[in-house]
């Protein structure tokens, strides 16, 4: 079964209108990609020293190293069996793990497609310049581009959608 994010731009559309949320959950191999690419051979070449870390007395050094490289490799290994974190799109907004968000009413704009083909990203930029960014890479969707788009039509829908929440007044709410 394909996850979300190599599907087409129209299965996203239909699970949205379908359960009013389309989630993204993280895409296994692009994940592999940078850990194993980039940070392998450096772990390698570290791990390679803590046997003579052993032997010259730097014991403390070498098991705190054992630690972070068991630590690392423990969490690669959650990542890839829970998928997480998970990308949701919903009628809220949009949501990166539990910890990053964007409601609709606070972005301001959705970026272009920007960096190399393998590390490719779209930012998602809040009306609040002084708010950080959202950043969606490639271990969500593999196709950033369609993603880009289809969140502009999804944003659309979203402001063309909300009602005037601070507009008390009647006579001017029969107006609009």
């Amino acid at each position: 079964m394909t996850v979300m994010g190599e599907r087409l731009p129209e299965a996203w559309m239909v699970e949205m209108h379908r359960n009013g949320r389309v989630e993204f959950p993280l895409r296994r191999w692009s994940f592999l990609q940078f850990p194993v690419l980039l940070l392998l051979p450096m772990g390698l070449m570290g791990a390679s020293g803590i046997p003579n870390m052993l032997d010259r007395g730097w014991r403390v050094l070498a098991y705190l190293l054992i630690t972070m490289y068991a630590a690392f490799v423990v969490a690669i290994i959650w990542q890839l069996i829970t998928q997480r974190p998970t990308l949701v799109i919903d009628h809220r907004g949009i949501h990166l793990g539990r910890r990053r968000s964007m409601p609709w009413a606070q972005i301001g704009s959705i970026g272009p497609v920007s960096g190399p083909k393998p590390s490719r990203q779209l930012q998602i930029h809040p009306k609040n310049v002084w708010a950080k960014n959202l950043t969606l890479t490639q271990q969500h969707a593999n196709d950033l581009q369609a993603l880009q788009t289809w969140l502009q039509q999804v944003l659309e829908d979203q402001r063309h959608s909300e009602t005037p929440q601070d507009d008390d007044d009647p006579d001017r709410r029969r107006a609009h």
